[in-house]
């Protein structure tokens, strides 16, 4: 494929169809179904399905059958298939979701969830870049190889309804399409991220997650803090002991057998990525206050930590007054619910197991100590990717942006992923998107930066031709 005869065309199409079709898109306020009890009978699901199936079905795109599959009780899924162009021996899944997160609250003024604004080069509007521009650049890179007479595979598109809300019917969805998807040689999915809008990123690891709530209690009842302090046990001091045995206080090193031996082309990436943003502070990752010092000062193990490393924060507690009207009381007891970042690799099953028995195991004083599992989830990690895609997103980068295409592994989960890992065990995943500093993913103003977006659907074009034609 010639470069400059597809980025001229992605940009042509870019301003007279996709552009018009993502604000078309914006102005549905169609919700996940975590945020909209009556997703299943205000049909705004389908609504904007439907301008998804129908946008599709007008670009022209050869061999393509389009479809909106909807079951009861479940969300729907716009499910495409393309007939191979030239190539029956490859097959490739595109993935992506057009469900929305909440309003949230105000917007800047001129702004508003479902008003598509264009403004120095964004489109803000919810879902816009999370991830309503999926479906328009997927079905638009395939039409760029058409459009050069290109050869492709079988290409599969599915743009789930669920995503915001824990893709509860995604795999169900694929396994019964299993006789008509076959097996999958690659997999792209399109709701990542990139550290800035320079360059290409593809997204190496995902951490896995497990929640849990942990409860002490060593009273019958609370009592006065002067008749009970210095005879029973604080709930609260119990609590601490517990939570030391979890990570160190002093460096928040999570305890050993939650960690796993880091890749060295892991370590690798970190370092490449270091020696890129060394110009960077920690203060625009996380926004510390004036004289907090960060964790370490080595970028390469922030990124480290971040990606690889566990973690554990107390997201929540209860039992406790609020600090304006609390009385001398030594409550009975105190509940704590914990987050904990996994490895990508580290089963999260075990997790449960392992933190389970770390916190009730010889319980302080004998209080009582309950630990609840509230939901768990594994990681992703890629595997090192296929020479032809390192090589066809390398020259898209340099041609796009001047410079080499970045590995970089996410702090958060995206539970799903691992999910089709363990079900297309020998495809090759991965993972990417437009989600960059200031596009506000499900925050106020979220917005998608239309120039990187329309360089990706190129990258993602020559990627998909590449593999296919390997």
């Amino acid at each position: 494929m010639n470069y400059e005869q597809t980025l001229k065309d992605a940009k042509k199409d870019f301003e007279e169809s996709i552009l018009p079709g993502l604000q078309d898109f914006v102005r549905i306020d169609n919700l996940s179904p975590d945020f909209d009890p009556e997703w299943e009978t205000n049909f705004k699901a389908e609504k904007a399905g439907f301008h998804l199936v129908n946008w599709a079905i007008n670009q022209g795109v050869k061999g393509m059958k389009v479809e909106l599959i909807k079951e009861k009780g479940r969300t729907p899924l716009v499910f495409i298939e393309i007939a191979p162009q030239g190539i029956e021996n490859k097959t490739v899944l595109l993935y992506g979701h057009y469900d929305k997160q909440p309003p949230l609250g105000e917007w800047d003024e001129g702004l508003a969830p479902t008003k598509p604004v264009i403004k120095n080069g964004l489109l803000y509007g919810r879902g816009a870049s999370d991830d309503g521009y999926a479906l328009f650049a997927i079905v638009e890179s395939i039409k760029l190889i058409q459009l050069q007479n290109k050869k492709h595979g079988k290409i599969l598109i599915a743009i789930e309804s669920g995503e915001e809300s824990g893709s509860p019917d995604l795999v169900y969805y694929l396994k019964k399409l299993s006789d008509r998807i076959g097996n999958l040689d690659l997999m792209i999915c399109m709701d990542s991220g990139c550290k800035d809008y320079s360059a290409i990123w593809l997204t190496t690891s995902l951490r896995g997650m497990c929640a849990v709530e942990c409860e002490v209690e060593c009273l019958k009842e609370s009592v006065h803090s002067g008749t009970g302090s210095g005879i029973a046990p604080d709930s609260f001091t119990v609590m601490r002991q517990l939570l030391d045995r979890l990570d160190d206080p002093k460096t928040s090193k999570v305890l050993a057998p939650l960690s796993v031996e880091i890749p060295q082309y892991r370590i690798d990436d970190a370092q490449k990525l270091a020696e890129y943003e060394k110009e960077k502070t920690v203060t625009e990752i996380v926004k510390l206050l004036e004289g907090v010092k960060p964790l370490t000062e080595d970028y390469k193990e922030i990124i480290l930590n971040n990606t690889w490393r566990p973690t554990v924060v107390v997201t929540g507690m209860t039992g406790f007054p609020a600090a304006e009207g609390a009385g001398n009381v030594l409550r009975a007891k105190t509940k704590a619910k914990l987050s904990f970042r996994l490895p990508p690799t580290f089963d999260c099953k075990e997790s449960e197991k392992v933190i389970t028995e770390t916190l009730t195991k010889d319980p302080p004083y004998n209080s009582k100590i309950s630990v609840k599992v509230i939901c768990s989830g594994n990681g992703w990690a890629a595997k090192d990717m296929h020479p032809s895609l390192k090589k066809s997103f390398s020259e898209s980068s340099k041609f796009l942006f001047g410079k080499d295409y970045y590995n970089s592994g996410e702090g958060g989960s995206i539970p799903f992923i691992s999910e089709l890992g363990e079900l297309y065990p020998k495809c090759e995943i991965v993972v990417t998107g437009v989600l960059g500093p200031g596009s506000n993913a499900h925050c106020l103003n979220e917005c998608l930066n239309l120039d990187y977006t329309t360089k990706m659907i190129v990258a993602l074009s020559h990627s998909i031709h590449d593999f296919c034609n390997q």
